[in-house]
């Protein structure tokens, strides 16, 4: 049986051996992965995948598992719009100190919300990482935080704002030496400028821009700065400008995409031209594409029935875009103010990081609470294991006062007194000798103390030796005793026997502990039971007087 007892304990040990071995492996997988997120996200990806989340075991790990996966996912370019994975990740981190991990877990988040729409609480999360970004250097996710700012600023209306957040994000990317991130951050500028009618600093946002373009052969990229700057000619009627950026698009064959758009503008060029028919042909057969939007197909038949003379068929159209431009107005100003959905979301997060605090504050109290009633308990045990030995050292001078007055007494009544206390004598000192004997437990010191106790308190309530030691003390002592009790009755029982310790010989010491007193007190009640003698007057009042005076 006890070899199956060891084999059951060694089992949990073996058991949280491997648990602990299993997590080192996960948390070198997830380092592993977190190290290639930027790198390598194909084989990052793998790596998490084939991370079983649900054996991952403490709040900090499951935290940055989340934490780790967010960002390969965004670095494959998988939008993601489920919060499952970020909810309990942003949920550590809020209240979390390590603000490299924190601003890049709510920065994570925020992609989530923008992607679901809860723009709001994209921007708090925005926000809340720029606190952490602003007591350490990251300044590439500090750019990145500006710039998603500045697309929330922009979805919500807020074109102001977004050109400020571009503005910072610029700069600082400029600042790390990104140049592609730099660029569609003017990029960017210029779209935002364009809406604030600043046209001249829109196309030199955007000109900047394109020439990192085409500097990096990004076809990509050139396609969409090129359709922002054919915009940008229509609006300022820069025709000129505008078949530059057309034949920019035909040098680089950038055009990837946006085929509707790039065929209205060259029938807004061809009616420029006076050429018509083509230019209506090209506008209905741009109309079918797959990518047209109708707002800007009636501000380009606008154009091309302004540009051929067609007064009737202009002013039909530009009232077919006002009538747009007044239902896009209206259904911006439906949609709930992203300024003041921010600012109520503010006030509930601010509301429950105070209620957090409260809890932790309350914990704390708790704590400090435990720990100080824990100290007063060990001060309590300290002193009284304290006071027992105090205790014990007064037993010991007890015992030995007793056998010294044992020893300066009558032969006789020596005797007498032996045989009475003798065996209880012996048992203290044994007792006391075991108790300063440290090699012994707390709790084993602790019982013979309570052993030296319960024989202390046997001495004071033994009638028998009592009345045996009032006999010899009458025998040796000429019935002096009998005559106190006969002759002043009015004494009480403490009177009496502190007398007939006293008549025995016995010190104050001694007496103490027999009376369950102390010393002084001993002589206190001696003193008293003098003057109550002599109070008595009676016959042998000096004789008692004389005999509770002996040392």
């Amino acid at each position: 049986m006890k070899r199956y007892n060891k084999i059951y304990c060694v089992i949990p040990l073996i058991t949280l051996l491997l648990a602990l071995v299993g997590c080192g492996r996960v948390d070198e997988k997830i380092c592993r992965a977190e190290s290639l997120a930027e790198s390598n996200p194909d084989e990052a990806l793998l790596i998490m995948e084939g991370i079983d989340a649900d054996r991952l075991y403490g709040a900090y790990r499951k935290a940055h598992y989340a934490l780790v996966y967010s960002e390969v996912l965004y670095h494959n370019y998988i939008d993601v719009d489920c919060d499952t994975l970020s909810r309990s990740m942003v949920e550590y981190y809020m209240d979390s100190r390590r603000d490299g991990e924190r601003a890049r877990a709510l920065y994570q988040h925020a992609l989530i919300c923008k992607n679901r729409g809860e723009m709001a609480e994209a921007m708090v999360m925005l926000e809340e990482a720029e606190v952490s970004l602003s007591r350490i250097e990251n300044g590439k996710l500090r750019a990145l935080v500006a710039r998603t700012k500045g697309d929330i600023y922009a979805n919500g209306c807020l074109f102001a704002n977004a050109l400020d957040a571009y503005t910072l994000a610029v700069e600082l990317f400029d600042g790390v030496e990104l140049g592609y991130h730099s660029a569609s951050a003017k990029y960017d500028m210029g779209t935002m400028l364009i809406q604030l009618r600043d046209f001249d600093a829109a196309e030199l946002a955007l000109c900047e821009a394109l020439e990192y373009g085409v500097a990096a052969m990004n076809k990509e990229f050139i396609c969409a700065v090129l359709h922002e700057l054919l915009d940008l000619s229509i609006y300022r009627d820069d025709y000129v400008a505008c078949q530059r950026y057309i034949n920019t698009f035909k040098s680089h064959d950038a055009l990837l995409y946006g085929q509707a758009h790039y065929h209205a503008v060259m029938a807004m060029l061809l009616s420029r031209s006076g050429d018509m028919s083509e230019a209506l042909a090209m506008l209905d057969s741009a109309e079918q594409m797959e990518d047209a939007e109708l707002m800007y197909f009636e501000y380009a038949r606008y154009i091309v029935c302004r540009n051929g003379g067609d007064a009737n068929g202009a002013l039909y159209w530009q009232e077919r875009c006002k009538d747009t431009q007044d239902r896009l107005v209206l259904d911006v100003l439906e949609q709930p103010v992203l300024n003041v959905q921010i600012d109520m979301l503010r006030q509930t997060l601010d509301a429950e990081f105070r209620e957090r605090q409260l809890v932790r504050q309350c914990n704390a109290i708790i704590c400090v609470v435990i720990i100080l009633v824990l100290l007063l308990i060990a001060i309590y045990i300290w002193r009284r294991m304290n006071r027992k030995d105090e205790e014990i050292a007064r037993y010991v001078d007890m015992v030995d006062d007793l056998q010294n007055t044992i020893n300066r007494m009558p032969a006789d009544m020596a005797a007498t007194v032996g045989t009475l206390y003798r065996d209880r004598f012996r048992e203290l000192n044994e007792l006391c000798d075991i108790y300063y004997d440290h090699s012994g437990t707390t709790r084993s010191k602790s019982m013979v103390f309570n052993k030296l106790s319960e024989t202390i308190d046997a001495i004071k309530s033994d009638r028998h030796r009592l009345k045996e030691l009032e006999a010899a003390v009458d025998k040796y002592r000429d019935g002096l005793m009998s005559r106190l009790r006969s002759e002043i009755p009015r004494l009480n029982e403490r009177d009496l026997r502190i007398a007939l310790y006293l008549f025995a010989g016995f010190s104050n010491r001694a007496i103490a502990i027999f009376i369950d007193s102390d010393p002084v007190s001993v002589s206190k009640f001696r003193y008293n039971l003098k003057q109550k003698i002599k109070s008595a007057d009676t016959v042998s009042c000096e004789l008692f007087i004389a005999a509770l005076s002996e040392r």
